[in-house]
């Protein structure tokens, strides 16, 4: 039987942000992240053998997200939950079903 997930747990507002680059006054060129997307996602720290096993990755995960799908969601995207800032280490569609969503992040800011 299929794993089916909570909907009840994502108490979190976060924002799938991505990135634009622009010009300012001076011809420079600005990075700036825009709102892609808004969405309600459940936030959980990695515990366990899920921890260990990040620890022994290059990239080191620190939270998980859980949401409903959304295409489009990428490892350039960064995810903003509240005041900090998570980079999108691996953006996963769980089972290939097109319903749920999952993003290991580690915190930039």
């Amino acid at each position: 039987m299929a794993r089916e997930f909570n909907p009840g747990s994502f108490r979190h507002k976060i924002e799938f942000l991505q990135r634009t680059l622009g010009r300012d006054d001076y011809g420079e060129l600005i990075d700036t992240w825009l709102v892609f997307k808004s969405v309600k996602a459940s936030k959980e720290p990695l515990l366990g053998n899920e921890f260990f096993t990040a620890l022994t990755t290059e990239n080191k995960v620190e939270v998980k997200f859980n949401t409903r799908y959304i295409s489009g969601i990428n490892n350039e995207m960064r995810i903003q939950h509240v005041t900090e800032i998570y980079e999108i280490l691996s953006a996963i569609d769980v089972k290939s079903m097109h319903k749920e969503l999952l993003c290991y992040c580690k915190l930039v800011v």
